[in-house]
């Protein structure tokens, strides 16, 4: 009684979130729905990349999912490592039919959460473009087992409420008129609770502006460079032992997946490479991509990589992952090309980005961060990574500030002496310089006022070859424009010659 049948909503979240989307599909006599935690092919998102999500198996277990018989048979293609006929049974009819989402008019409210344990917001994202009604879209955290942020929750709840407000009564909100997209980055530093600072954006379009893919190489010093290796002949060995066969996937689900005994039975191999230190702040948003040059006789094998930040005291934070597990290799030599989780992160100045490659896909996350993110392999397998000149193997990372201001997309740098732009500009109070010097030699490195007056000094003096980052401090500055000139000679017999080579950059400090 006193409902106007006329004007009914649909919110939820997870399943709850599903209906919606199936009602907008199916054409239901809705008039707005607000989905959370979820995407319309949810369902083969969960098997992504050959790989199955340890949450896989809480669904198909719970006691709040109502039962049906080919329930036990997905379990037993779960427990049995049946990964086709897992996929082609599973996902068959449960996936949202795109094509009926994509054409309905029906207003609709999408939140996604980068560290989603269920569900990848690429996914949503991808699907979220291509629908034509209105539409607004949050992409951050809280829920399905991401940061827990109060900020961010109160954002959700204000969301929905002025959305339905609008859509079901009329009420001149103003939430039409704010950004289709926003989205929150993490960044350190991490609280108490193992949560990351979340700071919010809106804007109109996505991906956002300057967004361009880094790629990092694999080198045999277990770093992660800028410039394609030189070396020949490289190769990294990672393997998946199943130690004890009396320990089985029926024991590690008891258990949970973790503990002394699967560790025992099933140890944990990495493979670890970290960069140098980032001259700035540098925002990672959008999917991260891996290309390994591999070989394996094994029909089956996992290789995992993990992102995370190295701050200046060595201390790691999980960031995001890339999953991939190969189904029916043919063996020998190949290439393995995956996809991983999308994620909007801020890397602090001078932390280092740090990748791990392993069989098992466990991290340093309080938040559930000892139970592996997708089911472990109880079986022998191994894989060589090859990280040499001619089998190039790298991560790709979508960042929106290059790291050294070279090798876009693997575009590589200039051989000259380099003057990056500082970060940010305007600034106000610091802003961080990067040069690269491709040879040793003398520089120096000053600061102008627009009248032409040194007001400081970073470098002067020899300096060696690679990158460097300097910090400006300009709090005894007034606010103005500014200019930093590099000046750099080579010392006689090495790459570059002895002419000074100069380079000048414009600063502005705001206050």
């Amino acid at each position: 009684p006193g409902i106007d049948t006329n004007s009914i909503g649909i919110s939820g979240g997870s399943q709850g979130g599903l209906h919606g989307l199936w009602a907008m599909a199916d054409r239901l006599p809705v008039k707005a729905v607000s989905s959370d935690v979820i995407v319309p092919e949810w369902a083969t998102d969960m098997l992504m990349n050959g790989s199955v999500r340890r949450t896989a198996v809480l669904l198909m277990k719970s006691t709040r999912v109502s039962y049906a018989p080919v329930r036990d048979t997905l379990w037993d293609y779960i427990r049995s490592d049946q990964y086709d006929n897992l996929l082609a049974a599973f996902t068959a009819g449960r996936d949202v039919d795109t094509a009926a989402l994509n054409s309905a008019t029906v207003p609709s409210l999408r939140f996604l959460k980068w560290q989603d344990h269920y569900f990848s917001a690429a996914d949503g994202i991808a699907a979220f473009l291509n629908y034509g009604g209105p539409k607004k879209m949050y992409l951050g955290t809280s829920g399905h087992f991401s940061d827990q942020v109060e900020s961010e929750r109160l954002y959700h709840f204000d969301q929905v409420t002025r959305w339905l407000s609008y859509h079901l009564k009329g009420i001149d909100n103003g939430i039409m008129d704010e950004p289709v997209f926003t989205f929150a980055e993490s960044s350190l530093p991490m609280d108490s609770a193992g949560y990351f600072l979340w700071t919010r954006t809106g804007l109109d379009a996505w991906p956002p502006p300057g967004v361009q893919p880094y790629r990092f190489y694999l080198s045999a010093d277990s770093t992660l460079t800028y410039s394609a290796p030189s070396a020949p002949s490289v190769s990294l060995f990672l393997e998946n032992i199943h130690a004890d066969s009396s320990y089985t996937f029926d024991t590690g689900y008891i258990e949970g997946f973790r503990g002394p005994l699967l560790e025992s039975a099933l140890p944990r191999r990495v493979l670890s490479f970290e960069s140098e230190p980032l001259p700035w702040d540098v925002e990672w948003i959008g999917s991260p991509r891996m290309e390994l040059h591999v070989s394996s006789p094994s029909v089956n094998f996992p290789l995992h990589a993990q992102i995370y930040e190295i701050d200046t005291g060595g201390m790691k934070y999980f960031v995001n992952r890339i999953n991939y597990t190969a189904r029916n290799w043919p063996g020998g030599d190949g290439v393995v090309t995956a996809d991983g989780l999308a994620h909007a992160h801020r890397f602090t100045v001078v932390s280092r980005i740090r990748l791990e490659l392993t069989n098992i896909d466990v991290t340093n996350r309080i938040d559930l961060g000892s139970y592996p993110f997708v089911l472990p392999m109880f079986a022998d397998a191994e894989v060589t990574i090859h990280a040499d000149a001619s089998r190039l193997s790298y991560i790709e990372l979508p960042l929106a500030q290059s790291p050294l201001g070279v090798d876009v997309a693997g575009i590589p740098p200039s051989s000259g002496p380099a003057l990056l732009q500082n970060y940010p500009n305007p600034f106000n109070g610091t802003t961080a310089i990067a040069a690269i010097i491709p040879a040793a030699g003398g520089a120096t490195l000053s600061i102008y006022n627009v009248i032409g007056q040194e007001v400081d000094r970073l470098i002067d003096g020899d300096i060696g070859p690679g990158r460097h980052a300097f910090r400006w401090d300009a709090s005894g500055h007034p606010t103005g424009v500014y200019f930093v000139r590099l000046s750099v000679t080579a010392r006689r017999g090495s790459t570059g010659g002895i002419d000074p080579v100069h380079a000048v950059k414009k600063l502005m400090l705001m206050r």
